[in-house]
């Protein structure tokens, strides 16, 4: 009996060590400055494109700027960046994704909005920059946030269209928020190369990148982050949001998406049940639709915003 004991406990406790390793590595703030760096996980597919989004990330740090703060229900203090338009025809909140930041994220599409005439807030995610907090939740927590942001923003103007815009993990949480209390001048979803759920984001990053296998590793990862970070990364999925809302989404995605693959985009644009559309970009890397087809992507994006920024939700 020992002799199976033994190496048991022993598989037990690598298991529990290498989990720690990579929930620790995978869920604690670190906050980037370099707009590209290697990746264990997939190269960006916007490397190519890095000088134009340089020059869109200067736009966007050189533009007036209103600082606003909240607190989030767990008590983090969180900040955002509101660029506001002279004579606004609506407002978004434009969430930006995983280590990322909002002028990184919304490099060229930023200064498109603003010409638009939209108002719009760019909330840095708990654990991200300007904002507290130690650990990132995939979604999980920061569905909370966002809402809190859209009701602050209503609260301004809430004469007002207002739309909810999310990129990567940026988009998963908008999903996610789609299926709380968002104020009543919410008009729509627009989503960018999200994920189904924490768990499958982090199972595919398990597999793909690091050849390790789901079980029994992200079962591990779990417990990790239910006794350090107070979530699981299991308890909820955009299909829980996508069942409850009743607001109009458009859905992006490229086909050569790496890091959240396509079929995760179609899985979540098939469980939405109300008005929805879907640009799908031949081609594109992670968040890249808009730098491989500017003008398709702008079209969508625009015909969603003023349709749904006229039609009033029933």
């Amino acid at each position: 009996m020992i002799y199976v004991m033994i190496p048991l406990i022993l598989l037990i406790v690598l298991t529990l060590s290498a989990s720690l390793y990579a929930f620790l590595r995978g869920s604690t703030r670190r906050d980037r400055t370099e707009l590209f760096r290697a990746s264990t996980v997939a190269p960006s597919g916007r490397y190519k494109y890095r000088d134009k989004m340089q020059l869109g990330v200067d736009w966007f740090e050189s533009q007036p700027k209103r600082e606003l703060h909240i607190t989030s229900r767990d008590g983090l203090p969180l900040t955002a960046e509101l660029i506001e338009a002279e004579n606004p025809v609506g407002l978004v909140v434009a969430v930006h994704g995983f280590r990322s930041w909002p002028s990184r994220e919304y490099a060229l599409i930023a200064k498109h909005l603003y010409d638009e005439g939209y108002t719009v807030l760019y909330p840095y995610m708990r654990a991200h920059r300007k904002s507290g907090g130690k650990y990132i939740t995939f979604g999980v927590k920061e569905r909370y946030d966002i809402a809190a942001w859209a009701k602050l923003l209503s609260d301004q103007r809430p004469d007002l269209p207002l739309f909810l815009y999310g990129q990567s993990m940026g988009g998963a949480t908008v999903i996610m928020a789609s299926g709380l209390d968002l104020p009543a001048n919410t008009r729509g979803i627009i989503v960018d190369s999200a994920y189904y759920s924490p768990k499958d984001v982090i199972g595919t990053a398990l597999v793909q990148s690091y050849k390790v296998p789901v079980f029994p590793m992200l079962p591990a990862m779990d417990l990790w982050a239910r006794i350090i970070a107070g979530y699981s990364v299991t308890a909820t999925t955009c299909q829980e949001a996508l069942d409850k809302t009743k607001l109009p989404f458009l859905f992006i995605h490229g086909t050569e998406d790496e890091l959240v693959p396509y079929a995760m985009g179609l899985q979540n644009y098939e469980h939405c049940h109300t008005e929805k559309q879907m640009l799908t970009v031949k081609g594109a890397a992670h968040c890249a639709s808009y730098y491989v087809d500017p003008v398709q992507y702008i079209s969508y994006l625009d015909g969603f915003l003023k349709k749904y920024g006229q039609v009033p939700l029933h």
